[in-house]
């Protein structure tokens, strides 16, 4: 069973590549390692709770209803601060193949986290974020 909780609500093939959006339930304490995207844009919206993001060294809180963007190659990550599960929606602009990669992660179906990153031109740089 895998620790991620994400789905597309909107796919490539519906946009024409322009934008992938997914839903993620993170639980609290939880969140992806630091890494960067070379060549998506990312927003995140938060629909529930408290996620603090780290984007290039410095820490943002952002509550229900907030928002936070991404630029392509700079290093993030985020970390449920909640008590109980917060859910995100979040874009990928364009695309690329997120839809893969979520599928993937979520499945389980990966033998090394670096290298599936690095075959969907993200670069791992450290830990998750606590």
């Amino acid at each position: 069973m895998s620790k991620f909780n994400i789905k597309c609500l909107v796919s490539s093939i519906e946009t024409g590549g322009k934008v992938s959006v997914f839903e993620e339930v993170v639980t609290p304490g939880s969140g992806p390692p630091l890494h960067t995207h070379e060549e998506q844009l990312e927003i995140f919206h938060v629909i529930s709770g408290h996620i603090q993001f780290e984007l290039e060294g410095e820490r943002i809180d952002v509550y229900t209803g907030g928002t936070a963007t991404i630029p392509p190659g700079k290093k993030h990550a985020f970390v449920n601060k909640s008590e109980k599960n917060s859910i995100i929606h979040f874009e990928l602009l364009p695309s690329g193949k997120s839809e893969e990669f979520f599928e993937r992660l979520v499945a389980g179906r990966f033998e090394d986290i670096p290298s599936l990153f690095e075959e969907h031109g993200l670069k791992l740089l450290g830990p998750p974020i606590k």
